[in-house]
Parts: structure tokens; C-alpha cells; sequence
């Protein structure tokens, strides 16, 4: 039996995997001491001149706690401290959808905003269990303009 494990870090060296089989191979049991999750969510739709809350929140899935954690943005950045195992910590972040004009008056008379309106995911970093420094992203978010 062959256990392949991906997690979310850049660091493949770090990855805390403990496999146990038994002699035959039928049970494998896995623990990550590393696993944290990153997402955000907000309105699926809003008007263009118009600011949105986004949701944020990063999730420690693993068996060690997470130190010194921040997510940042393109204009926030939140520290967010130590994650314990099985803990979220959770914040807000404001986005500001501009209208066509005001995107016209920086890119040209023929610019308009996209629709859906693209929001880019926000980074994390943390230091894990054994003092190595870990980043991830979140997921994007499309907010369709009516």
C-alpha cells in the first residue's frame, strides 16, 4: 500500500508525515502535524461604486499549534497569533468595486470594470512546530455585478 500526501506548504522538507503499518499492510493511520487551511468568502453579487465585506479565516487542522500567523493582502494585513490544533481564528477585510468611470479615468476611455469582479485570494504565513516558516494562499473569490 503506498500513502501519498500534499499539503498546502512550499517547504516539501518540512512536512510532518507519521505512518503506521501493520505487518500486513491493511491499516495505515496518518498524522500531519502541519495542516492549515486558508478561505474566504463574501457576497456573490454586488453593485459596482460600492464597497463589499470579505470573510477570512484560517483553520489549524493539525496536531501542532501554529505560531506567529498573519494573512495579508493587497491593502490588509492581520495577525492573527498562535492557531491551536483543531482552531479558526476569523476577520473581515473591506473591497472596494469601482465603476466604470472611475476605472476610465485611470485606463482610457474604453475600460470597464470586469464582470464578475476578481478578487485575489490573501497569503499566510506561519511558523510550525519545528520553528520552519510556512505559506499558503486562499482561495479567489468572482463577485458577479449586477
Amino acid at each position: 500500500m503506498v500513502v501519498v500526501f500534499v499539503s498546502g506548504c512550499t517547504n516539501q522538507n518540512n512536512n510532518q508525515t507519521n505512518t503506521t503499518n501493520t505487518t500486513n499492510n491493511a491499516n495505515t493511520s496518518t498524522v500531519k502535524a502541519f495542516d492549515v487551511k486558508a478561505t474566504q468568502t463574501g457576497p456573490s453579487t454586488a453593485k459596482k461604486g460600492t464597497s463589499v465585506t470579505i470573510n477570512g479565516s484560517v483553520t489549524n487542522h493539525g496536531s501542532a499549534v501554529v505560531a506567529d500567523v498573519k494573512a495579508s493582502g493587497q491593502d490588509f494585513t492581520r495577525n492573527l497569533g498562535s492557531i491551536n490544533p483543531g482552531q479558526t481564528k476569523t476577520f473581515t477585510y473591506q473591497v472596494y468595486i469601482p465603476t466604470d468611470k472611475e476605472v476610465q479615468a485611470d485606463f482610457g476611455a474604453n475600460a470597464t470594470v470586469s464582470n464578475p469582479f476578481h478578487i485575489g485570494g490573501f497569503g499566510v504565513t506561519c511558523t510550525d512546530s519545528n520553528g520552519s516558516i510556512r505559506t499558503l494562499n486562499s482561495n479567489n473569490l468572482n463577485i458577479k455585478l449586477s
